[in-house]
């Protein structure tokens, strides 16, 4: 990952009550008390423009991340797996992605032979039981509850 950034955010409030936000960035390798430092001197700038008061300080970090690398041509990573969860409804909707997956955990026989990962194989069957009984849950916080399905999405 690359250097962060910190997101310095001061609140103002004007005589209705309304608030607004005036936002500042600061690298995330300054210390807390640096970038709280910083943010008071330029709350203490602004403040003879406007006629807010100011109400809030906050500090929040994001991160930047490092541009993906491409992996040279047959590199194992490229052989992806995905794995279909879902939270007992009627579709799937939480996947989880194994870069780099072994031939072991494919279906070695049938019409989906060499791409459909085999949901009996003990290695998926732990993890997924892992996944299940650590309570991830899908984007709109559903809890899964079961692996349906799972296959190669890259075949490099």
């Amino acid at each position: 990952m690359l250097q962060g950034t910190a997101i310095v955010e001061l609140v103002w409030q004007d005589a209705s009550g309304s608030q607004a936000v005036t936002q500042l960035r600061a690298l995330s390798s300054s210390t807390v008390e640096e970038i709280d430092a910083f943010a008071s001197a330029a709350a203490s700038i602004l403040v003879p423009l406007t006629d807010c008061v100011l109400v809030g300080q906050r500090i929040r970090y994001k991160s930047a991340f490092e541009p993906v690398t491409l992996p040279a041509d047959g590199s194992p990573i490229t052989k992806v797996a995905v794995l279909f969860f879902s939270p007992g409804v009627d579709f799937a909707d939480a996947v989880i992605a194994i870069p780099a997956a072994k031939d072991s955990i494919l279906v070695a026989d049938g019409p989906t032979a060499g791409y459909a990962v085999d949901l009996t194989n003990s290695d998926v069957e732990a993890f997924a039981s892992a996944v299940i009984d650590g309570g991830v849950s899908n984007p709109f916080a559903e809890v899964v509850t079961a692996l349906v399905a799972g296959y190669l999405q890259s075949r490099v």
